[in-house]
């Protein structure tokens, strides 16, 4: 017999059982969805009121129905499909009643708050979040006579501690019928109050665990640097400074976030440490999963109590309760039976995003983690690599359907940095941990904070090198049936469980990487030629690109212009040219260098002198000025600059750098003139040297003063298209405008109905279609 190491791969795990009661869980979280959506639906449209009740009832006839088919006798092999019958049918009626009471709870809170602000006094009930319109935070209000009336969204000029009582003057404003306001309604908000001035703040009453974590993080000192800010949310769950610091965005693009945010990882690190060191004092069995358990819930507690923690609590006791009673632990189950405690207590975390993230790499780690790793290790890679690997691909596997509509960012260099960042924040956390104790109860031993400043320090900056890498994170635009996939693939390899051969797993890697970079390379070598006016709302941007060659003129004024070149697929450009400064076209400036790699920034001469202060560290080099005359190329495209013919500030709309763009190539050929914002004075003193063109980019979003007869028949164009947002103020495109290109017999566009409009060459000539975005 010869004896030797163990062979790296042992084969093909087991595939892990699923209990009945994950129907259930699923069942109950998809009852407390749609009356949850259906009540913020009715709170925004006011549609049908009896909508809700009709769901509750249905909901609890279909439930019945499934318990009673699951009386029904089945054969011996269908006993998990009759338990699976009764767990959904059982949990169906039991959520839809939880949900009608907590919604028919908010509706009572909304009727009652009512009238000046300043009639309520406000306790501060989670910690602040730094925005552009000041410092919010989530507080209860109170009435004169001391009766709870509702939780709320206070935004205000300054930061208040957690237990803060404060009374002010402001307004109050319903919550506004967006993703946001979706989000605070799930929560259990039901308006925000904007504080003008705050008269009044006293500390409420002592709370031990909330004073003992201010202490904690006043021993790190948070506001001191990025990486005691770091270590305040890795070891206290307190983010406000790291959210202000350039280290949050840098663990955002490298898909880190998870480590600093308190999470089932924090709690398995903590567990297993103390378990061990109890271990190794030779604490009994009980005595360790007493201690273990007990300290799990302390430190929810301290951090916060963050849905996703306290999920892990609830995981963490199950399973030793369990092992206790002389039973193997189940983390299926655990994670089940967690689930529908939550949306038992609290309806509205089905929409919690950290609650799904959470839930959902817990799922995929218990059912694919090891399946995963025998892969990775029959592919080649070391156990050492493949078991931390697998993790991070898993998690990745189960979240990105979730984070990609709300975040539209995919790392590309996740899984490489979890495998160098991760063992550096766990030694930060158990490091700081061991030594905030020790710093609160005697402060002139708040230097030995120094250790986990350095172990944050070396996170930061290897994350940092990460996220240099070229396309390290990259915005994606994902959203409807799509982001299905990865779960319909997930329950197939479940089903199957197949155990490939090497051969055959590496034929199909290299398969999806090729297929990944031809799709890369026709959109950033080969892509066809193409002027698009982005849908980005009451703003402008329009992108110019053939080939590999690209140019976007204006970046709207938000966030809308990344993802518009997201769905665009694009991942660099050549140039941005803000054609002035006015905020609906350099507003998204930020965003776009942020996502996308920008060469250079071109503005009109004398515009450079006016950069606004709030881009002067974020532009990549100094700005190039253009003039009457200059000619920028991309691929098939010149784009003549006719405007302004003086220089200027850029700060007017008659300011506006004008294009006069042109194409010809095998599929066809046409004219285009990008206006920027100028209007019929302008229009008419460049047309002449203009002629005619094709199509005709309305200035000023298609405002009365954008176009007149006397320039349409000047330039004569058969197509005209406005940028404008949905519902804007402004009453954009201008109906005079639309009836003045009508009536020149003009084909008329807008991005606000069609989405994105793309104009391309077709048969000769060219055709300009719609790509629909708008909501």
């Amino acid at each position: 017999m010869r004896v030797g190491a163990a062979p790296a791969d042992a084969g093909l795990p087991p595939r892990p059982y699923v209990p009945p009661l994950c129907a259930g869980a699923a069942s109950a979280c998809a009852v407390c969805a749609l009356l949850l959506d259906r009540a913020w639906a009715i709170r925004c449209t006011g549609a049908d009121v009896w909508l809700p009740i009709t769901v509750v009832a249905g909901a609890v006839a279909v439930g019945a129905a499934l318990v009673v088919l699951s009386a029904t006798p089945f054969a011996r092999r269908a006993d998990f499909a009759r338990a699976a019958l009764f767990w959904a049918g059982s949990l169906c009626i039991a959520s839809s009643l939880s949900s009608a009471i907590w919604i028919q709870g908010l509706q009572r809170d909304g009727a009652s708050f009512a009238g000046s602000a300043s009639r309520y006094r406000y306790e501060v009930c989670s910690d602040a979040s730094h925005g552009a319109f000041g410092v919010s935070f989530t507080a209860e209000a109170y009435d004169d006579e001391g009766r709870r009336a509702c939780r709320v969204r206070v935004t205000a000029q300054e930061a208040f501690a957690a237990g803060d009582v404060l009374s002010l003057v402001g307004r109050i404003e319903p919550l506004d019928d967006s993703e946001w306001g979706r989000s605070r309604f799930m929560r259990g908000e039901i308006a925000t109050v904007r504080a003008v001035r705050v008269t009044n703040a006293v500390s409420g009453g002592f709370d031990p665990v909330r004073a003992l974590r201010q202490a904690a993080v006043d021993a790190i000192d948070p506001a001191r640097s990025a990486a005691r800010a770091l270590v305040a949310g890795t070891v206290c769950g307190s983010v406000t400074d790291l959210n202000q610091t350039d280290a949050s965005d840098v663990f955002s693009a490298t898909g880190l976030s998870h480590l600093v945010a308190v999470s089932g990882s924090h709690l398995a690190l903590i567990s297993a440490f103390v378990s061990k060191l109890l271990d190794r004092i030779g604490c009994s069995r009980t005595a360790r999963f007493a201690v273990v358990g007990a300290l799990s819930v302390a430190y929810v507690l301290f951090t916060g109590c963050a849905p996703s923690a306290v999920r892990s609590a609830i995981m963490v006791c199950l399973a030793m309760t369990a092992q206790g009673a002389g039973r193997r632990g189940h983390g299926i189950s655990a994670l089940a039976l967690a689930v529908c405690g939550f949306v038992f207590m609290w309806p509205g975390v089905v929409f919690d995003l950290g609650f799904q993230l959470s839930a959902m790499s817990v799922l995929f780690i218990s059912l694919f983690g090891t399946y995963v790793a025998h892969l990775l290790r029959r592919a080649g890679l070391p156990r050492v690599l493949a078991d931390p690997l697998s993790l991070t691909l898993v998690a990745q596997w189960a979240t990105l359907p979730l984070t990609l509509p709300v975040f539209g960012e995919l790392s590309l260099v996740a899984p490489a940095a979890n495998l160098i960042v991760g063992p550096l924040m766990s030694a930060l956390l158990v490091c700081g941990l061991a030594l905030v104790w020790p710093c609160i109860a005697f402060p002139p031993l708040c230097a030995l904070m120094a250790i986990p400043e350095a172990l944050a320090n070396i996170s930061i900056f290897a994350a940092e090198l990460l996220a240099s890498v070229p396309f390290a994170s990259v915005r994606v635009s994902a959203e409807g049936p799509m982001m299905a996939i990865p779960y319909v693939v997930a329950a197939a390899v479940y089903v199957r469980w197949p155990d490939p051969k090497r051969w055959q797993l590496l034929f199909g890697v290299s398969l999806a990487a090729g297929s990944c970079g031809c799709w890369f390379a026709y959109w950033q070598v080969f892509a066809p030629p193409a002027i698009t006016v982005l849908d980005v709302g009451q703003a402008d941007s329009i992108l110019v690109r053939d080939g590999s060659q690209t140019l976007l003129v204006d970046a709207g004024v938000d966030e809308a212009a990344a993802e518009a070149l997201a769905r665009n697929h694009v991942l660099q450009l050549d140039a941005v040219l803000i054609t002035h400064w006015d905020q609906d076209h350099w507003g998204g400036l930020p965003d776009v260098l942020a996502t996308v790699e920008v060469d250079r920034i071109l503005v009109a001469r004398g515009g450079a002198a006016r950069v606004p202060s709030e881009l002067l560290d974020l532009l990549p080099c100094a700005c190039t000025e253009l003039s009457v005359g200059d000619r920028i190329s991309v691929g098939g495209y010149t784009c003549d600059v006719v405007w302004p013919r003086e220089e200027v500030a850029g700060e007017e709309n008659a300011d506006s750098v004008v294009l006069d763009v042109s194409y010809a190539g095998p599929a066809g050929s046409y004219s285009m003139l990008l206006t920027g914002d100028t209007e019929v004075d302008q229009e008419l003193a460049y047309a002449d040297a203009v002629g005619t063109v094709d199509i005709l980019k309305l200035g000023h979003h298609g405002s009365a003063a954008s176009v007149d007869g006397e320039v349409l028949a000047l330039l004569d164009p058969s197509v005209a298209v406005a940028s404008a947002g949905k519902d804007n103020a402004y009453g954009h495109p201008d109906p005079a405008c639309v009836q003045a290109v009508e009536r020149h017999g003009a084909a008329f566009a807008c991005t606000k109905d069609a989405g994105d409009l793309i104009v391309e060459p077709h048969d000769g000539g060219f055709r300009v279609r719609a790509q629909g975005t708008s909501g």
